[in-house]
């Protein structure tokens, strides 16, 4: 709920206007990899792309969204090093 939720957010929209999640994810699944996180193990992060965003939701429950087209820090560092 909290990946569509924010994404409606960024998009300005309702949440019931967007595809739903399930055709990309498995949202049971990302449900319990936010659930069983145990902070020792240190940060692990899922990333995939939903109507037209990269999203990546880290296992402590923050989720982050930007245009899928829009470079993130980790490709630009990969692109200078080419």
């Amino acid at each position: 709920m909290a990946v569509i939720a924010t994404l409606a957010d960024v998009l300005n929209t309702d949440p019931s206007d967007i595809d739903p999640l399930y055709s990309t994810v498995d949202p049971d699944a990302l449900d319990t990899f936010v659930q069983v996180h145990n902070r020792a193990n240190g940060d692990t992060h899922v990333r995939f792309t939903h109507a037209g965003y990269a999203i990546t939701v880290h296992s402590y429950g923050v989720v982050a969204i930007t245009p899928e087209h829009e470079p993130t820090a980790e490709s630009s560092e990969r692109a200078e090093e080419r």
